[in-house]
Parts: structure tokens; C-alpha cells; sequence
């Protein structure tokens, strides 16, 4: 039988009716996941600014910082894929318990090791991997369990409120950060104090899953035990005839490769060039945040009345023109401008996009959708990054900016060409397994 093909339902704007949010915010189990998230989230952020910066005290180059940063992506290219199997396999739950604990042994090294004197930049590149390690395993398991602890007609308000959580932590960790490098003697010290708390809030974030009764995932029948190839084979082919999914993922997998080093250029710049103290920078960072956390509150609302082309497609062309306004900026005003608008969008954009790939994908096939989604859209960030570093360190931030701005540009072109083209009427795959 035809059926109306499911990437169709991306241009209209969700019912009004979706918008639960006094039953999302008394379901006790999807708040304490809530709750993990947001702890974990402010130290993501705080390894956001600690990362670079101590990587540049220890090495005092632009390239080796660039490489550490890649070090924290690259599981994002080389595990995202068989996360995703083991993921739809394992317990999601315990698979999200076991990545902060392991996240927590391996950031309180760095504290450890500098006190004894013996930190290295090779050291902080292999906990940068261990973290990223940690964070694919826990990231698809907290996105693919999202469905189960949550109704679907409540699912964009979800996703809308992880991302306040992940814009507020971001304004905390960022601020957070910002006074203890302030407070610290220097900015090497004060990224090590970064790193410890760091630690501690995955600690945290993982003792607090010991609390959650509901279960992450369907109940799976036993049955034929299966290749990991054949898993692999039967998510990644599903997401590869969702044609919308298709098409937003080579968008956004360009997009991260463009922004990927906007951190490390953003940093440089206001340092070398505007002579801008670190620990400012991080307040700064903190400011722009509180606008992430107002675009987060209102992208719910914003998903009913915009479709996801008019998302899509004005997000990039704003981005364009943040990375041209930092490549021009004269003062830390106009470089702090293109960073707002830069992170104002995410959580606008991520909600309308997560929720409909959420939406459109049956739970046994969440995590190898979601981690074969996020190979390529987050797998090049390293890359990205590793170019990125040796671009800024050879010929300057600026000119970093302006090439991601150029690169921008032609995404939107591109995007712009193929979307009415990529939105033909088709058979949808069926989002429950055909068992005939």
C-alpha cells in the first residue's frame, strides 16, 4: 500500500496541541534524566574553554590545540557506528551510567598529573578521546532512550527543554569557568581547575540514573543472534531512503565542518589580535549563553510555526553572515555579535531536526539512526578542527572566518538547489520492522 511519504510531514508546522509542558515537567524519570544531563552539560562547557586553553599553555601552538580538540571528536568518526549497534543492544541506562563513571576516571587524571608535574600535551589528547568515547556512548543512549520516557506528542517539548539545559549549562559552565581562571594565578591553572570540576559532574550525572525506574527501551524478543554488519547494514539503509533525513544530514555534517574551529579561531583571535584577558572571554561566552537559553525556551513554539525548510535554510544563511561579521570584527562587539547569532540558532534548528528524525525512526532502530546521523554530521568535526588549527596558525583566525562564511554561502546555494527536488512523493519505509 502507498502511503504519503514521511519526509513530507517536515513542511508543515506541528499542532499546536503538542506542547505539553506541565506533563512533561511532572514525569519524574525524564526530569531526573533531565537533571543528569544538565549537571553533565556545565562541564562539557567547562572542558569547552579548558580544552584549548590548556592545550595552548602546554604546547604554545595554535596546531596542537587544534589536534587535542580533534582528539575529543574523533569517536564521533571512528565509534559512532557500532555505539549505535551495541546501543540498540545493550541496556541504555547502564551504557549511560558506565560512560560518566568512566568520564570521571579519566578527566581526574588531568588535576592528578599537573599537581605531580608530569601532565603532557599527549596526556591531555588521550583524555580528550576518552571523554569523546564517553560522550558518543552516552549521547546516542540518552537520544534513542528520549522516545521511551517521553509520549511522542511530547517529544519536541523535550527536546526543546535539553536544549535550555544544554544553553543554561552552557552560560553556568562558561561562567563558572571564566572566574576560576580569573581567580588562578594563571590561565593553565585555571583550566585545571576547570578540569576537576569537570569530573566531578559526572560523577554526578551518573549516580543520578541509579534513581530512574522506567525502562530506556522496548522489550526486544530473543531471536536469531546477528552479524554486526547486518545491524550496521539495516540502520544505515533505512536512514539512506529517508530522503529529507538524507539531505539534512549532508547539510549539517557540512555546517559542523565550517563551525568546528569557530572556538579555537573565537579565542585566538580575541587574545592575539584584540587583546581580550581569557578569563573575560569566558564571562563573555556566559553572556552569550543567557540568548542560547531564550532561543532554547522558544523553539518549541517555534517548530509549530515555522516549517523545518524555513529553519533549515534561514539558519545557514544567518550563519554565513556570523562567521563574515567575526571575520571583520574590529572589537571583541562585533566578534561577541557573530558568536550569538552563531549559537542563538543551534537550539532552534537541533529541536525541529531531532524531533522529526526522532518521529520518523521506529526504537529498535534509534541508536544505529542516530549514531550512523551523527558519524558523518559529527565525525568531521575533528577533521574540521585539525585543519582548522593549522589554517589559524599559518595564515591567521581571520582568514578562518572568512573561509567558513564562503563555505557557508555554498551550502545554502546547495540546500537551496536540492531541497524541492529531494521532497518527491515516495513509499516511506514503514517505521515497524516488515516481518513477512
Amino acid at each position: 500500500m502507498t502511503t504519503e511519504d514521511t519526509t513530507s510531514v517536515a513542511e508543515q508546522p506541528a499542532p499546536t496541541h503538542k506542547r505539553r509542558w506541565r506533563g512533561l515537567l511532572t514525569n519524574r524519570d525524564f526530569m531526573i534524566v533531565w537533571g543528569g544531563f544538565t549537571v553533565s552539560s556545565v562541564g562539557t562547557a567547562l572542558s569547552n574553554l579548558a580544552v584549548p586553553l590548556l592545550a595552548l599553555g602546554l604546547s604554545g601552538s595554535p596546531t596542537m590545540a587544534g589536534l587535542v580538540g580533534a582528539a575529543r571528536l574523533a569517536p564521533y568518526l571512528l565509534l559512532n557506528l557500532l555505539a549505535g549497534v551495541f546501543i540498540d543492544r545493550w541496556d541504555r541506562r547502564r551504557v549511560m551510567i558506565v560512560a560518566d563513571l568512566g568520564r570521571f576516571a579519566a578527566l581526574a587524571t588531568i588535576p592528578i598529573a599537573y599537581a605531580f608535574d608530569s601532565l603532557t600535551i599527549g596526556h591531555l589528547a588521550a583524555v580528550a578521546f576518552l571523554e569523546g568515547v564517553g560522550h558518543v556512548f552516552s549521547a546516542v543512549s540518552h537520544l534513542s532512550a528520549l522516545s521511551k520516557l517521553v509520549p511522542e506528542d511530547q517529544l519536541a517539548s523535550a527536546n526543546a527543554l535539553n536544549e535550555v539545559a544544554d544553553s543554561a549549562a552552557g552560560v553556568g559552565g562558561s561562567a563558572l569557568s571564566g572566574a576560576l581562571i580569573g581567580l588562578a594565578k594563571n590561565s593553565t591553572v585555571g583550566a585545571i581547575y576547570s578540569y576537576a570540576v569537570d569530573a566531578v559532574t559526572y560523577l554526578l550525572s551518573g549516580a543520578s540514573l541509579l534513581f530512574v525506574r522506567k525502562s530506556f527501551q522496548e522489550e526486544r524478543p530473543a531471536g536469531e543472534p546477528r552479524s554486526v554488519l547486518a545491524d550496521l547494514k539495516e540502520g544505515m539503509s533505512f536512514l539512506w531512503r529517508q530522503r529529507l533525513l538524507r539531505l539534512l544530514m549532508v547539510m549539517v555534517t557540512l555546517i559542523n565542518f565550517f563551525q568546528a574551529p569557530f572556538n579555537l579561531a573565537t579565542i585566538v583571535l580575541a587574545t592575539e589580535e584584540l587583546d581580550i584577558n581569557a578569563g573575560l572571554i569566558g564571562l563573555i561566552l556566559a553572556a552569550v549563553g543567557l540568548g542560547t537559553v531564550a532561543s532554547a525556551f522558544a523553539a518549541s513554539w517555534l517548530r509549530e510555526r515555522i516549517s523545518l525548510r524555513s529553519m533549515a535554510l534561514g539558519s545557514i544563511a544567518l550563519w554565513a553572515v556570523a562567521a563574515t561579521m567575526m571575520a571583520a570584527a574590529p572589537s571583541m562587539l562585533l566578534l561577541t555579535a557573530g558568536v550569538l547569532i552563531t549559537n542563538l540558532l543551534w537550539p532552534i534548528f537541533a529541536v525541529s531536526l531531532v524531533t522529526y528524525r526522532l518521529s520518523a525512526t521506529p526504537d529498535h532502530l534509534q541508536g544505529r539512526v542516530n549514531s550512523a546521523f551523527r558519524t558523518l554530521s559529527f565525525g568531521v568535526e575533528p577533521l574540521g578542527l585539525a585543519l582548522g588549527g593549522a589554517l589559524i596558525a599559518s595564515l591567521g583566525p581571520r582568514t578562518l572566518f572568512w573561509a567558513a562564511a564562503a563555505g557557508l554561502f555554498v551550502v545554502l546555494i546547495g540546500g537551496v538547489c536540492t531541497w524541492r527536488g529531494t521532497l518527491t512523493t515516495e513509499t516511506p519505509t514503514p517505521k515497524a520492522p516488515d516481518l513477512t
